[in-house]
């Protein structure tokens, strides 16, 4: 994917900030107002770094008004640099965030940039660039000058903190010009090339792994009666027979891809439990949660018939391949959903008293995103797991 900088700097400089926005923003960074970082209040830098991306995320969306969403999914791209490890490793070839657990708390860092010193070399390039960028927007008419100055003021800031972060996530109290290379780069790269669900998945798998529903659904008891009519469904059987293809994925997904069909079921089955007050799924609810289980696909787009045709499940199992580096990104993405999960019962020994829930997640992810591919037969991707993430929670949430 490559968008072309006149257009995104277009849609930038026109993209229109809901009311409440800037009162909503004042109120975030507020907290950040006691300290100083290249000549100003660290508030100010995190303003723009925050309208910015708030702006980029509604235009990338196909949006020209921002709204309070738009503004969350900002916060979390601020947190993902403020919280995470190696995202200076994100390239225009990879250009997607990494969503692994968190490295540092976020606040503390931030504040911690205060005792940073920008060196002059990356000064004197953050200016240059600058001035490029403005010369750029008054060639091909992009805004008013007024528009084009705040656009130049918020990349300024959004490439000093980036500069910033990247120094000090690796120990150092001074700027290089390499650090402002960091900066500037990803900057280039988020705007240029990473798909938009990269950037609402950051706020999507933290809603998702603190979702109320989760802990109450794995609260939720499994009869032998109800395992039993499961173990004998057509599921179950397709399970056994392509049981090779799921084992190759099993080491990286906790053994959810064994029984990639039947783990899903299991936890729709105690999410309707959950909505509808069952505390234990016995036999004779089985009939009305695979109806149910029917109705949370269809209402998200996608076809349940891989729970009713045989030749829809075989092609799932088949197109089960994972892509370059996704092994990894699978695994980290589970540590980064059982950390939400923990954080968010306050409970460090819940995923040991309901250790399926994870695996029973990461099924139902799996399965979502072998429906989200371009190509049934394509490889799974990064792309297609943050996909599957936001299915994920549209399906649980609904």
């Amino acid at each position: 994917m490559s968008r072309s900088p006149v257009d995104v700097y277009r849609g930038l400089l026109f993209t229109q900030l809901e009311e409440s926005i800037p009162g909503q923003i004042e109120t975030i960074v507020s907290r950040f107002t006691d300290s100083q970082f290249v000549g100003e209040k660290i508030s100010v830098h995190l303003t723009r770094f925050v309208r910015i991306f708030t702006r980029l995320v509604a235009y990338l969306d196909g949006r020209d008004v921002a709204t309070l969403s738009d503004v969350t999914v900002a916060i979390d791209v601020l947190d993902y640099f403020t919280s995470s490890s190696k995202w200076w490793l994100m390239s225009r070839k990879d250009p997607g965030f990494v969503l692994r657990p968190p490295s540092r708390e976020p606040r503390e860092f931030i504040k911690s940039i205060a005792d940073l010193q920008l060196s002059g070399a990356t000064l004197q390039r953050a200016t240059t660039a600058a001035d490029k960028l403005s010369r750029f927007l008054v060639e091909h008419e992009l805004a008013n000058s007024a528009l084009q100055g705040e656009l130049r003021e918020d990349l300024l800031s959004s490439w000093a903190l980036l500069s910033a972060f990247s120094c000090k996530a690796q120990g150092r109290n001074v700027t290089t010009e390499a650090d402002f290379e960091t900066g500037y780069d990803i900057i280039r790269i988020l705007f240029f090339h990473t798909p938009v669900e990269d950037f609402t998945t950051l706020t999507t798998i933290r809603r998702l792994g603190s979702h109320t529903i989760l802990p109450q659904a794995a609260n939720v008891g499994v009869s032998p009666g109800f395992d039993k009519k499961l173990n004998e469904s057509v599921a179950a059987r397709l399970e056994n027979v392509h049981k090779d293809q799921l084992a190759g994925m099993a080491s990286s997904t906790s053994g959810a891809s064994r029984t990639i069909l039947t783990n899903s079921i299991r936890l729709l089955g105690q999410v309707q439990a959950v909505k509808q007050g069952i505390e234990r799924l016995e036999d004779e609810h089985y009939d009305s949660m695979i109806i149910g289980a029917l109705e949370m696909f269809d209402k998200i787009g996608i076809s349940s018939e891989f729970l009713q045709d045989e030749s829809a499940a075989a092609q799932i199992f088949q197109g089960l391949k994972l892509g370059e580096g996704v092994e990894e990104r699978i695994k980290l993405l589970i540590r980064r959903l059982e950390g939400l999960v923990v954080d968010s019962t306050g409970n460090k020994d819940f995923l040991l008293q309901y250790a399926r829930l994870v695996p029973r997640l990461v099924a139902l992810l799996l399965l979502l995103a072998s429906k989200a591919k371009v190509s049934p037969e394509a490889p799974l991707t990064d792309l297609d797991l943050k996909k599957g993430l936001i299915l994920l929670h549209y399906l649980i949430s609904g």
